[in-house]
């Protein structure tokens, strides 16, 4: 079936660009906020982040189609030895846009993964329980539907050639709410759908996590 791909750069607080109800499905991981790795100092305080949240579940409700998926991969963070529970309070917000809250499903990340072995490095130096802090091993993808699908709405021809590939999907162990990706897994798996379906893939293989608003 043939497609059209219009590449938009842009800010998802304000996206006048796209019309009303002209978005089949959003997928994003915005920045965490001030994120020591990444985003540190990014933003002025915790209650602008939501702020900015907030304005883009707004105009990802106002550009979804009726029925649409949002999903956003994000999850808690410490910062400065603070929690900041990022994942409550987006949900509250996109909840507040409109949505309905449709699920979560728990990204594991590879056992011994680089970037999160610094918080139980703060326990060794410092052995006592209130320097406790797990290393976080996953990540939270929510999911966020705008009213109800109609599957009437669909054509036929559309609407079956949209099948789920039942045998990958079981084989993938995609019908789990838990996934078990590696970031290497996932870049792989782009590479060689994008080689077969013949298009173009840039991707910055050394921040992979990096998609911002």
């Amino acid at each position: 079936m043939a497609t059209h791909h219009k590449l938009i750069i842009g800010n998802a607080v304000d996206m006048r660009e796209i019309p009303d109800g002209s978005v089949h499905l959003m997928v994003t991981s915005p920045p965490y906020f001030n994120a020591p790795f990444d985003y540190k100092h990014l933003y002025q305080s915790y209650e602008q982040y939501l702020q900015v949240i907030e304005k883009v579940a707004q105009e990802v409700y106002r550009v979804l189609q009726n029925g649409r998926i949002a999903v956003l991969n994000i999850d808690d963070m410490l910062v400065n030895g603070e929690k900041f529970p990022i994942v409550a309070d987006a949900t509250h917000r996109f909840l507040q846009a409109g949505f309905r809250y449709r699920d979560r499903i728990v990204w594991k990340k590879p056992d011994g993964y680089l970037r999160i072995s610094r918080r139980s490095g703060v326990l060794l130096q410092n052995p006592y329980p209130m320097y406790y802090y797990p290393d976080n091993t996953l990540e939270s993808i929510l999911i966020f539907q705008k009213g109800k699908f109609n599957y009437r709405s669909i054509p036929d021809e559309m609407r079956h050639s949209s099948q789920i590939d039942i045998e990958r999907f079981q084989k993938e162990k995609y019908t789990m709410d838990c996934l078990s990706l590696s970031q290497i897994e996932i870049l792989q798996k782009l590479k060689k759908e994008a080689k077969s379906n013949q298009f173009y893939v840039i991707i910055n293989e050394t921040n992979l996590n990096r998609l911002e608003f």
